[in-house]
């Protein structure tokens, strides 16, 4: 019988509902994001709202609510939790920090995958 870390084993319903929270939670602060960063006015090249880091931050929200969506709809279609380039599970602790991961670490720091 081999022996399966607790890290390795599949998520369990209430470590799915808790991650599903944190997920929903960065979900509403990236779309409120997203809408104050859409009402910012362009002022000076020297002022806070300077049209290219306004744009740069939008990318970066955008992008970040791209992630967190992703990471719900692998929850919803049973596969979250799983790493989306080697298949293999990511680990719970890993979630817990960064729970909109798509692949584990492993494959994270492999250039170009």
């Amino acid at each position: 019988m081999k022996l399966v870390a607790p890290s390795q084993m599949p998520l369990s319903a209430d470590q799915l509902d808790v991650l599903r929270g944190m997920l929903e939670e960065q979900r509403a602060f990236r779309i409120d994001q997203l809408t104050e960063l859409r009402q910012a006015v362009p002022q000076s090249p020297l002022g806070s709202n300077d049209p290219e880091i306004l744009r740069s931050l939008r990318r970066a929200a955008l992008a970040a609510l791209r992630d967190v969506q992703g990471a719900l709809w692998r929850m919803d279609d049973g596969i979250y939790g799983r790493c989306t380039s080697c298949h293999g599970p990511i680990p719970v602790e890993h979630l817990e920090v960064l729970p909109q991961s798509a692949r584990c670490a492993a494959c994270h720091r492999q250039p170009g995958v």
